[in-house]
């Protein structure tokens, strides 16, 4: 019976805890004993994602809060479901704003992560068509590429595994720039992003 108990006692904090907080290919090491949180964070070249709601703020000034809720929520799961799918790891929610990498901690090629990045952006918009249409709500979404220092970050109490560095902030700023609908990138994804990709100058 007690060895039972702990069995479901690993495969609720696993599979229902630790896959709120933490990238899936992280779960699945810690649920094989394989996941060390004390290795020193490292450079890597990622690619990044920041998308946010347009004129969120304002609305909840006129929304309720439950309706608030609902909408960020929304938007919030329909992100990170979408990055999941497509190998990408949703590093933090601000409010409304969404960060997410590509090539941490699961490695691939810069080909794959700007292809994967620009592919989120365009499911963003396909979460937005599913939000209460009388609101008038789009998201702006920013993606760079870049050298960035990858890792958990804080304290042996509470830590993060979190991309920093330029590349992140640079990717931050994109986001603001861009316009609904659109995806501004930054000048190395635009290097590595594959062909099939119509890109345009903005500015």
């Amino acid at each position: 019976f007690i060895t039972n108990q702990r069995g479901h006692l690993h495969r609720y904090i696993t599979e229902y805890v630790l896959l709120r907080y933490l990238p899936e290919s992280m779960v699945k090491r810690a649920a094989a004993g394989e996941l060390s949180l004390e290795g020193k964070p490292e450079k890597r070249e990622v690619t990044i994602l920041f998308t946010d709601l347009v004129g969120f703020t304002t609305l909840t000034r006129s929304l309720g809060a439950e309706a608030t809720a609902e909408i960020l929520d929304k938007f919030l799961g329909g992100v990170a479901d979408a990055a999941h799918q497509l190998g990408g790891t949703v590093d933090k929610f601000v409010g409304d704003c969404v960060m997410v990498v590509f090539g941490a901690p699961e490695s691939m090629t810069l080909a794959q992560q700007t292809d994967r990045a620009v592919q989120l952006g365009f499911r963003i918009n396909e979460v937005i068509a599913q939000l209460p249409q009388q609101h008038s709500l789009s998201a702006r979404v920013g993606i760079n590429t870049g050298e960035a220092v990858v890792g958990n970050f804080g304290s042996k109490t509470r830590s993060d595994y979190t991309v920093i560095g330029h590349a992140v902030n640079l990717a931050a700023r994109l986001e603001s720039a861009s316009t609904p609908g659109r995806i501004l990138v930054g000048p190395e994804t635009v290097v590595h992003l594959p062909a099939r990709w119509i890109r345009e100058p903005y500015k």
